[in-house]
């Protein structure tokens, strides 16, 4: 087995043990603030710019812009996010927070995906994957990255050892 793959099986076993995010999340309201918004109502299509800013339930997401993509159903909104970087951050079950950042973060609000491409980067507790892309089911908690395509910035994994607990 190679390093790279060896990583990603750590890296997949790091965001999956206690990685289960706050079911109740996906079943709140998302409520977005904006500098400014324009809806195209018939095309269930909305940008909101300037110090975006959404919550719902323990996810917190900034952004420099957001684009929605309704499609026509409520809770089925693809949101597509920018910024230097945009930020995204939800509430584990078990206490801890997953911590992520790309130029651009795609989140799907109906299968709880998010998607991170350029300069992207997952955390969990003091663990760290970064890489170009990286694509994060949360539901089924599955973990993909990627590195770019002329092989000059690789994904990095970063586990830290495990702390012994003194009685």
């Amino acid at each position: 087995m190679t390093i790279i793959k060896a990583s990603i099986l750590l890296a997949i076993a790091l965001f999956t043990t206690n990685a289960t995010a706050l079911e109740s999340d996906i079943k709140q309201q998302a409520i977005i603030d904006a500098d400014h918004q324009e809806i195209d109502l018939a095309k269930n299509f909305a940008v909101f710019s300037g110090n975006v800013t959404i919550k719902q339930g323990s996810i917190l997401i900034s952004a420099t812009r957001l684009e929605i993509f309704n499609h026509g159903v409520s809770g089925k909104e693809v949101m597509i996010l920018t910024g230097d970087p945009a930020r995204f951050s939800q509430q584990l079950a078990l206490g801890d927070k997953v911590i992520a950042q790309a130029n651009e973060i795609r989140f799907e609000r109906s299968n709880n995906m998010i998607k991170l491409t350029n300069n992207a980067q997952l955390q969990q507790n003091e663990s760290l994957v970064k890489g170009q892309f990286i694509s994060y089911d949360m539901a089924n908690k599955l973990l993909s990255a990627n590195g770019s395509t002329d092989n000059k910035k690789r994904v990095t994994t970063i586990l830290q050892p495990t702390k012994d607990k003194k009685s």
